[in-house]
């Protein structure tokens, strides 16, 4: 992938959102190629000065996960975003296709979250134990069909494979993420979900911005077009 065909969403001289595709990483330093590389080399490529052109990555969404990721385009932005996402002033909502209808068609899900490092999963526990965090979440079902049962979520807090994990725990794996559960076939690299979108105060204007990533183009997705055109309207 070249940074050319990065799919802008917001730009302005401070912030830079981008809807990310499947299987690339938003930022490791073991890799070279990277989101967060793409989005400084679309930053450099426009600027009179290039060598001082800054990207920061005040937050991150999984390598098979796509939609809306947001960059900090000065360091001081970058510490102002970080401090939104601690404290949780943003309104992140993602689409999730899931194998399974859940038992409620809206709910909160609650869970005591940790990171499996040897793993590289998620454990969820319904009580609190050591090392454990909370993780929240609330989801509704949008629509349904042959190919699955689509979800709107909103994640309250950000915590490692937390939307996947506690999709699975309540019985409704996302589709193509047989990392938990998983056993219909999506693509490679890639799981049915998405980050459909975000709501923040501008850490330098403090003016609402909200950010609106389209879903992938594929067969899966454009199952469920038209119930999602719906909700854009509503």
């Amino acid at each position: 992938m070249h940074y050319t065909e990065l799919k802008v969403l917001f730009e302005d001289k401070h912030l830079l959102a981008v809807n990310k595709p499947a299987g690339i990483v938003v930022e490791d330093s073991h890799h070279k190629f990277t989101l967060e590389t793409l989005a400084l080399e679309y930053v450099k490529s426009k600027d009179q000065w290039p060598w001082k052109c800054f990207i920061g990555v005040p937050h991150r969404i999984d390598r098979p996960v796509t939609g809306a990721v947001l960059f900090a385009k000065k360091r001081s932005v970058l510490k102002l975003l970080v401090e939104q996402f601690k404290h949780r002033e943003l309104k992140k909502i993602y689409y999730a296709i899931v194998e399974k209808r859940p038992a409620q068609d809206e709910d909160e899900l609650i869970h005591w979250h940790r990171k499996n490092d040897e793993l590289r999963k998620a454990e969820l526990f319904d009580d609190e134990r050591e090392g454990t965090n909370r993780a929240r979440l609330k989801y509704k079902v949008i629509a349904e069909n042959a190919k699955g049962v689509l979800l709107e979520v909103q994640l309250i807090t950000g915590k490692f494979h937390q939307i996947r994990a506690q999709l699975a725990k309540s019985g409704c794996p996302i589709v193509g993420d047989d990392t938990y559960g998983g056993t219909k076939v999506y693509k490679p690299t890639t799981i049915a979900l998405h980050a459909r979108s975000l709501q923040l105060r501008h850490p330098v204007t403090g003016e609402q911005v909200y950010i609106e990533a389209p879903v992938p183009d594929d067969e899966l997705w454009q199952s469920f077009a038209t119930a999602i055109n719906e909700t854009v309207k509503a």
